[in-house]
């Protein structure tokens, strides 16, 4: 469905970016799972037609920082806002990633300057349930005592480490990536389930080397090369965009808000917030979490009304950090209610708040994404699906600017393009170039200016 069908293009609402495959992008995006992100596939098809080298591309819940790595891995500035800590973190260090060789030489001194010390109360009982004590927990304990998250190096190996730090085990223990007795998923189930878990299975916790797997770790996260152009992510309210990110300054927003009523991002990563030091309970608190019914529908009380006057302010920031000329992507993902049956969730928030955001609808497109990789999945398969069966990608630009054709009018020719590339950067040489024949754009980098290379 096309809202402005005289000036889109005909063949413009289609989900091209499936044409990538599910396997598509840089290795980078696989640095730590996270719940509720889209394939890389969606915002590098956006930022290819919608955006220029040198150009600003924000993602305002920045999630596992998939946008805005995209962004630079094609020659754009990627920036990622996200209220969640871990998510900043991932966003930051895949944005402005360090050498190898840095990482490296950093990780052989955290080495040599650790002395093995008793776990005793250092940690709490619910920690100690998952790594084994005389060699993984110790290490560990050192590695976030003295990782500062302020420097760079150091950042990144805290992200790589939060990446391994629990999972399911491969049937090669000894070379299974994570550090945590095996795990039934990649998110942290609650303590009492696991207690119980382990009890029923009879699982052992391994004494891993945590130096010997993060030094693995960085080994593969640079095996494809770094982006050629450098961003930011930032811990910051989507509803008030303008507390980090200059107005005017971004030319494309591409972007999915938090299923609030399904995902508690505080409760489903406790294990690595604490690595990171921070409070499960305050960051849930802060991203506004609602219960919702046992089939994770959305009901039609208080959730549906917050959800609106969500939307609402953060439509309005949107609008506000685009440029003139920019575009704004939105995927929301449908529900279904045994009660009131299927919800075009994307649909009705916009038919709620369209008259109080300065944004024009310019199309709609529709995405069947498969139950199987729904966030829902993790539920078994009785609930499979059923709190986003369809995802609906809205395209807005800002009230009165003229439609924007894509840059690329043959979608096949550009996807094919991408996925011979595979996600590989875009060259430092032909970053350099692209930026060299178009003028200067205003970076939307609150401090240090990116640098290409």
């Amino acid at each position: 469905m096309v809202a402005s069908s005289r000036e889109a293009p005909e063949r413009w609402p289609e989900p091209w970016w499936k044409l990538l495959g599910p396997r598509y992008g840089h290795v980078l995006h696989s640095l730590c799972s996270y719940m509720g992100s889209f394939p890389p596939g969606l915002p590098r098809y956006f930022i290819e037609q919608f955006t220029e080298p040198g150009d600003t591309v924000l993602d305002p819940f920045s999630g596992r920082g998939t946008t805005a790595l995209e962004a630079c891995l094609a020659g754009r500035v990627g920036l990622g806002v996200d209220l969640n800590p871990l998510a900043a973190l991932l966003t930051d260090v895949k944005t402005d990633p360090p050498s190898r060789e840095a990482c490296l030489q950093r990780l052989d001194v955290l080495e040599r300057t650790y002395t093995y010390a008793p776990v005793g109360d250092r940690c709490p009982p619910e920690i100690s349930l998952l790594f084994e004590e005389r060699t993984t927990l110790p290490q560990l304990l050192h590695l976030r005592d003295n990782l500062d998250a302020t420097e760079r190096t150091d950042r990144f190996l805290l992200a790589a480490l939060a990446g391994i730090l629990h999972g399911h085990h491969t049937r090669d223990v000894e070379n299974s990536r994570c550090l945590s007795v095996s795990m039934p998923n990649t998110f942290s189930m609650a303590p009492g389930y696991l207690a119980r878990y382990i009890a029923r299975e009879g699982l052992r916790k391994h004494p891993f080397d945590a130096f010997h797997k993060l030094r693995a770790r960085v080994w593969f996260e640079h095996a494809q090369g770094l982006p050629a152009r450098r961003g930011r992510g930032l811990q910051g309210d989507a509803r008030r965009l303008g507390a980090v990110v200059p107005p005017g300054s971004a030319r494309l927003i591409v972007t999915s808000p938090p299923y609030l009523n399904v995902v508690k991002y505080g409760k489903y990563n406790w294990i690595r917030l604490w690595l990171l030091g921070a409070s499960v309970q305050a960051l849930d608190a802060s991203l506004d979490v609602q219960e919702t019914d046992r089939a994770l529908g959305l009901s039609d009380k208080l959730p549906l009304r917050a959800w609106k006057t969500f939307l609402r302010d953060t439509l309005r920031a949107c609008a506000e950090a685009l440029t003139d000329d920019g575009v704004c992507v939105v995927a929301i993902g449908d529900v279904t209610n045994a009660e009131h049956g299927d919800h075009a969730l994307a649909l009705e928030l916009w038919e709620g708040v369209r008259h109080a955001v300065p944004l024009q609808l310019r199309a709609v497109i529709t995405d069947d994404v498969h139950a199987g990789r729904k966030v829902s999945k993790i539920w078994g398969e009785a609930r499979r699906g059923r709190a986003t069966r369809t995802d609906r990608v809205l395209v807005f630009q800002r009230e009165g600017a003229p439609w924007r054709a894509p840059r690329h009018p043959s979608p096949e020719a550009l996807l094919a393009r991408l996925k011979a590339d595979n996600g590989a950067p875009l060259g430092v040489d032909g970053a350099r170039k692209a930026l060299a024949r178009r003028p200067r754009r205003a970076m939307c980098i609150p401090t240090a200016t990116p640098e290409v290379g």
